[in-house]
């Protein structure tokens, strides 16, 4: 498991608990727990999931993920899948652009 930290301009939203993994994409979701921080975007969030979820596109939030010491990580893109009508935990996804970096931080988090 990796915990990173999600961004928004500079703001600490929260982080992911990065459990599920699929190498050959690139890609790792899991829980996402939120900071107080997150409620200042959190409506920004929910529109963008409720579009993604209506198989729409959503121009979304930039987002930025860091680790916990700071190292910024190279991101395709991340969605967080947040839903007004829905009280669940939130789901985060990280597609990664660097493997090397994603396998020596998943390797290190071991």
């Amino acid at each position: 498991m990796l915990i990173v930290e999600i961004y928004s301009h500079d703001l600490c939203i929260g982080e992911v608990a990065l459990t599920d993994i699929d190498e050959g994409m690139g890609v790792a979701s899991g829980r996402f727990s939120p900071s107080p921080s997150y409620a200042k975007v959190r409506q920004e969030i929910t529109r963008g999931a409720e579009a993604r979820a209506r198989g729409e596109v959503s121009s979304g939030i930039e987002l930025e993920a860091r680790t916990k010491s700071g190292e910024r990580i190279e991101v395709g893109f991340i969605t967080i899948d947040d839903f007004a009508d829905v009280n669940v935990d939130p789901e985060a996804t990280v597609q990664f652009e660097n493997r090397e970096q994603v396998l020596r931080l998943f390797r290190s988090s071991i």
